[in-house]
């Protein structure tokens, strides 16, 4: 016989305390595959959720095992049992043959947004835990993640996926058995997945080698206040000392390069990754060579993250670097990325291209920015995306994007992401409509 679970169980709690820390009534998307930790957060939602709030289920099969399909039917009738609307989003395709679980990952991420938007939710939440968090954060460190690594803050309590949902996981501080132990109390029941258990698969052993203790943690709750600490701090960094000249030419006087070592490579690691039109800041050995040119204080230059970082007696400069810019051509009424650094949207009924600025471009920016060293700001306007079809170009929306951030933000992140947004000329990003 199991053992009885107290009337408001682990996994209860943490739910109301989750709906206990919305801003207002909500509608909420729970992400369920069947497995223990998204059945528990759907039931758990379920029983502590009133009439405030509504509540919503998305199933999303990756068409990856011939079980998939029937596993997306069992969750369709415990919702409907339950009376709790329900979806199911399909992965069609064909599927890449390197890179798979990336690419699951991509295709889960917009089905869930796709489900947002047809539910018209609030928040997506999903079932991650303190388990999946040990094991995140283990395999980072044993990637050769260091203490002060970003990556090492694990999973933020929500995410923002590409500008427009946020999703959330409330049981990030619930134990896998804690959650068991409640639907079994309940009788409700689940769907174990092999995958869970293959080793082929990195986070299988890094789970078996963390239950036979033969792995370390690490703190991510230290880490990941340090993570937004700094993160505070860079925002401030940027609002007091970077100025961004035509959208693509970025200056730090020399009074802001003094401040805390930490404070700057966190900063600067964003702002290249946005100049450069990168999800990704340089890499780490990258930004030693970039700190320490900075702190010998004499004129040199250097390149990371496709981005060209001049060092001069009045400050550094960061601009794109003048190489593989790409052409692109928008179809009508479509969008399009150029060079990851600007979204554009095509108005016209015919196609347009666009491709990088020219010497045309190149004078008159000059006269716009005469107060600025010439060979950088020739440098900025080489990078400027140039719509060559048609003549009039102003039927095509040209908007800056924020590369480290537009996809994926993270809720540590949210205060540097947006005064990264503020100095391109954005609207800042929402916050997610709970307190974590």
């Amino acid at each position: 016989m199991s053992p009885p679970v107290p009337a408001t169980s682990a996994c209860e709690a943490a739910a109301r305390h989750f709906l206990a820390r919305l801003e207002r009534p909500s509608r909420l998307l729970v992400a369920i595959s069947g497995g223990s930790d998204s059945t528990g957060l759907l039931m758990a939602l379920h029983r502590a959720a009133d009439a405030r709030h509504r509540l919503f289920a998305v199933t999303v099969d990756h068409a990856l095992r011939p079980e998939a399909a029937s596993e997306a039917a069992a969750v369709a009738g415990l919702c409907a049992r339950h009376g709790i609307a329900h979806l199911t989003l399909r992965w069609d395709g064909e599927k890449p043959q390197t890179g798979l679980s990336a690419a699951a990952r991509g295709a889960r991420y917009r089905l869930l947004k796709q489900a947002a938007v047809h539910f018209s939710a609030d928040l997506v939440l999903t079932a991650h835990t303190a388990d999946d968090q040990d094991e995140t954060v283990a395999m980072r460190a044993m990637r050769g993640g260091g203490a002060d690594d970003r990556g090492m803050a694990g999973m933020a309590a929500a995410v923002l996926y590409d500008g427009a949902v946020w999703i959330a996981r409330p049981f990030l501080g619930l134990r896998r058995e804690e959650i068991r132990d409640a639907l079994t109390a309940w009788g409700v029941g689940w769907i174990d997945d092999p995958s869970n258990v293959d080793p082929h698969y990195e986070r299988v052993r890094m789970r078996n080698a963390l239950a036979a203790g033969t792995v370390d943690v690490p703190d991510a709750a230290h880490a990941a206040q340090g993570r937004l600490e700094r993160a505070v701090a860079a925002a401030g960094f940027i609002d007091a000392h970077v100025g961004l000249h035509a959208g693509v030419l970025a200056h730090i006087a020399p009074s802001g390069l003094s401040i805390d070592p930490a404070i700057l490579r966190f900063a600067l690691s964003g702002l290249i990754a946005a100049l450069g039109g990168r999800e990704n800041g340089p890499s780490s050995q990258a930004m030693d060579r970039l700190v320490a040119m900075i702190g010998r204080g004499v004129p040199d230059r250097m390149t990371l993250g496709r981005v060209f970082a001049a060092l001069r007696r009045d400050g550094l400069y960061l601009v794109r670097e003048r190489r593989d810019l790409p052409v692109l051509i928008i179809p009508a009424g479509g969008e399009g990325v150029w060079d990851g650094r600007f979204d554009l949207r095509n108005r016209l009924d015919g196609p347009v291209t666009v491709a990088a600025a020219g010497e045309v471009e190149v004078t008159a920016l000059a006269a716009r920015l005469s107060g600025l060293p010439a060979s950088l700001v020739a440098r900025a306007a080489h990078v400027l995306p140039c719509v060559v079809v048609p003549d009039d170009d102003r039927f095509v929306d040209i908007r800056p994007r924020i590369a480290p951030y537009d996809l994926f933000l993270p809720l540590f992140d949210l205060p540097f992401a947006s005064s990264l947004a503020r100095l391109f000329g954005r609207q800042v990003f929402t916050a997610p409509a709970v307190s974590l």
